[in-house]
């Protein structure tokens, strides 16, 4: 076997992990409810946009890092925050506000874990300067050995300036910006498609708030200016997936044959005798790809300058319908694949025998009002001075100020209370009229619903997630209020052992004062 072959194949492996290209959900996903009179952009970009009115949009998206906040408690959970912050910046929007959802499991370590994750969370939000105005927090012995870190987040941007992740034109450059890459992360998103049997700790990523601050003053500040054409966060599977996917939204797009060339030997390191799939896989945090015009090179270089912080032309969009990768060894020059490599799936699961799906119950133990006080306390929530309500009163909502177009927007978010471990129907209906009668109570218009679908290994739960995508569906045409953006996350299992369905909801809205 030849070494590019070989280093194809692991590539076309990476994008084929479920975490990646949610091979066995999406054909569930297709028919969820995702447009409606609010909704400027659905599912398929970094995040869900509503318009609020007024020349004004919110950015929404909630995400998981549930296996490294397993793995690595506090740099995981502090890494899915950053990770959902990028979401929102890269889409040019300005984050307002974080909401975490945590569940974990009921016996000593586990409360030990959700320690060290909430410091995590703590330190990373109260750095970046984005309050935490709610969340939740559950125990049960389901989660001992695989606890649930769910994060959203939301943004402001005006609708003249949202950017999207994709290339659209031949000869534009391809920036790299932010931290340096290393060998922390590598294979991550192939982790989260995996029984967490083994603890992989070199998949889990490290956190730096204030890189990201940094990152997310720089993105902001090119966002009001004609130069870029898009931006990408370097999430799952890092430099390959961001630069293959910004393509192949410009493909779909133009109906051109555009590729891409990357060249790696430009690309930062803060390790020695980095390999070339290393360097593509990396996961370390704070990094971003910029799609720039290739006139306004400088210029962008020189934001990113101004905000302390490295970036470099890495790529160029090309119209040969190729992805390839240029390194420099003595022996070895190029990978080339065609751009069509990523959306290959040769051992795709997209069809689970649901048959073998049966629902485990196990008894659910909701925290202490003192508990979630506890946690709370940790957390600042008034940062931004946009928090109206925050977690300093009961409720499962919080209630923002907009005092740019006179509106407050209202977010309500409801787990299932473990009624999916009964029935994944009453579970996902319990949490979605829950959001709604609290976004109805207050008097807010509902625009659109972020979620995030945690369940265990497909073998056990894809009948239980079909269930709940059904039922969340019918939810949703009844009532006219789409799905903009969401999660997945499958194989929480340790061993035999799946976790219950666990879906969260999160319901934005907006009411005029």
């Amino acid at each position: 076997m030849s070494r590019q072959f070989e280093i194809s194949q692991i590539l076309a492996e990476a994008m084929a992990s479920e975490h990646t290209s949610y091979k066995s959900t999406k054909k569930f996903l297709s028919q969820l409810h995702t447009s409606g009179k609010y909704v400027i952009q659905g599912p398929g970009e970094n995040a869900g946009i509503v318009d609020l009115g007024k020349g004004w949009a919110l950015a929404m998206r909630i995400e998981s890092h549930n296996h490294p906040s397993f793995i690595k408690p506090y740099h995981g959970a502090a890494t899915g925050v950053g990770g959902i912050l990028r979401d929102i910046f890269t889409m040019g929007a300005r984050p307002i506000a974080l909401l975490d959802i945590l569940c974990f499991g009921s016996d000593k370590n586990a409360r030990r874990l959700l320690g060290e994750a909430v410091h995590g969370i703590a330190d990373y939000g109260n750095c970046v300067g984005v309050p935490i105005v709610g969340g939740d927090l559950y125990f049960d012995s389901t989660y001992n050995q695989n606890c649930l870190v769910n994060v959203a987040a939301f943004g402001l941007v005006r609708k003249g300036k949202i950017i999207y992740g994709n290339a659209l034109t031949l000869g534009n450059d391809l920036i790299y910006a932010g931290a340096r890459t290393g060998r922390d992360g590598v294979g991550g998103a192939q982790m989260a498609s995996e029984n967490l049997d083994v603890q992989n700790e070199s998949a889990v990523q490290e956190a730096d708030a204030f890189l990201e601050k940094l990152l997310l003053e720089a993105c902001c500040e090119l966002a009001d200016t004609k130069w870029i054409e898009g931006m990408q966060d370097m999430g799952a599977a890092g430099l390959l997936c961001s630069t293959a996917e910004v393509i192949l939204r410009g493909r779909k797009k133009t109906k051109k044959n555009l590729g891409g060339r990357v060249y790696l030997n430009r690309v930062p390191t803060k390790a020695r005798n980095i390999s070339p799939v290393e360097m593509l896989l990396s996961e370390s945090q704070e990094r971003m790809l910029i799609v720039g015009h290739r006139e306004h090179r400088a210029k962008i270089l020189n934001v990113f300058r101004k905000w302390d912080l490295e970036a470099h032309v890495i790529g160029t969009v090309t119209s040969d319908g190729k992805y390839t990768i240029v390194y420099d060894t003595p022996r070895e020059k190029n990978v080339v694949l065609p751009m069509e490599f990523s959306e290959i799936f040769p051992d795709a699961r997209e069809d689970w025998d649901l048959t073998r799906w049966k629902a485990q119950r196990t008894k659910h133990e909701k925290a202490t009002r003192r508990a979630i006080q506890e946690i709370w306390r940790q957390y600042d929530w008034m940062v931004g001075i946009r928090t109206l309500k925050g977690p300093n009163k009961p409720g499962r909502y919080a209630v923002l100020d907009v005092p740019e177009i006179g509106k407050q927007i209202i977010i309500a978010w409801s787990s299932d209370e473990g009624l999916s471990d009964r029935s994944p129907t009453l579970g996902i209906e319990h949490a979605f009229d829950t959001c709604l009668n609290r976004l109805r109570s207050l008097g807010a218009t509902p625009l659109g619903i972020t979620n995030c679908l945690n369940f265990g290994h497909p073998k056990d739960s894809m009948g239980a997630f079909s269930e709940t995508v059904n039922a969340l569906t019918k939810c949703c045409e009844n009532t006219k209020i789409p799905v903009v953006s969401g999660n997945v996350s499958l194989y929480n299992a340790y061993k035999a052992h799946s976790i219950k369905p666990t879906p969260v909801l999160v319901m934005a809205g907006v009411k005029q004062f």
